[in-house]
């Protein structure tokens, strides 16, 4: 790897990161992006077009919000690692 990498794509990534001390404040600034952003609820399209102007839609539970797309089991999961590294530097 040269740099820090241009996307997260899994947990581990994250978790490899924290190891790495060049990147490890990179890391805990991306993680804690990740526990701010509120990506709970999403719009999907009950019925209608977008051609003809008559979308109906709904929001609803995301059913795959990032910190589930890492890997993360919970958001808790996520928060308790930023938690960790804070403590591992205080």
């Amino acid at each position: 790897m040269r740099g820090y990498p241009k996307h997260i794509n899994c947990k581990q990534d994250l978790l490899n990161l924290l190891e790495i001390k060049e990147y490890k404040e990179q890391a805990k600034t991306e993680i804690g992006k990740l526990n701010a952003l509120d990506d709970s609820k999403a719009t999907s399209v009950v019925s209608g077009t977008e051609e003809e102007g008559n979308l109906t839609t709904e929001i609803i539970d995301n059913p795959n919000p990032r910190w589930k797309q890492l890997g993360f089991a919970t958001k808790k999961e996520l928060s308790d690692l930023v938690t960790t590294e804070v403590a591992k530097d205080g």
